[in-house]
């Protein structure tokens, strides 16, 4: 190899090094500001029964509240799907700025500022589409990313169903014209 050929490859090991660990670095500085990042002060509340019967409409509440001397900034409340699949959302309240499904969740977007002390409260109005229970997170989010997480659960129960399982699992009420109470 030749002097000029010598020093290429060492010029490409050095850029390559330092690209390398540029690319490393900020990886690192990515998962450290998620892992470590403080919290946005946001106190949140969910606010839903906990079980309703299939075809029923109730309200899910979300209140994120600011307990902090500061105004707080709110860029997105984020539903996942695990807990939205079993239910219809009929509307919200108030209407978000912009919505976008997307990896398995909801986000509603907004451009609030709730002030030192106060307050946002978001109405999920629902209908109960299937049986089960249905949790999942929702996520309070400020635009730069920073959030914190309620997780919430709701039975949706099949009146039918249900009268089914009496019958055939035998703890139905004694009939009192069954001939084996005598």
């Amino acid at each position: 190899m030749n002097r000029f050929g010598k020093r290429a490859l060492f010029i490409t090991a050095i850029v390559t090094f330092v690209v390398t660990s540029a690319i490393w670095i900020g990886v690192g500085a990515a998962g450290y500001h998620l892992l470590f990042r403080d919290p946005p002060g946001f106190e949140v509340t969910v606010d839903q029964p906990e079980s309703v019967e299939l075809g029923d409409r109730f309200s899910l509440t979300i209140r994120v509240a600011n307990p902090t001397g500061k105004p707080i900034r709110l860029g997105s409340i984020d539903a996942y799907d695990d807990l939205l699949d079993g239910f219809e959302v009929l509307s919200t309240d108030p209407k978000p700025d912009s919505k976008q499904r997307l990896l398995g969740f909801t986000s509603y977007y907004f451009k609030e500022s709730i002030p030192p002390s106060g307050d946002f409260t978001f109405r999920l109005d629902l209908r109960a589409k299937e049986a089960g229970d249905w949790g999942g997170d929702i996520d309070c989010c400020t635009p730069g990313g920073n959030f914190v997480t309620h997780y919430t659960e709701i039975g949706v129960i099949d009146p039918a169903l249900e009268a089914d399982q009496i019958e055939t699992s035998g703890n139905a009420p004694p009939s009192p014209h069954d001939a084996s109470r005598k």
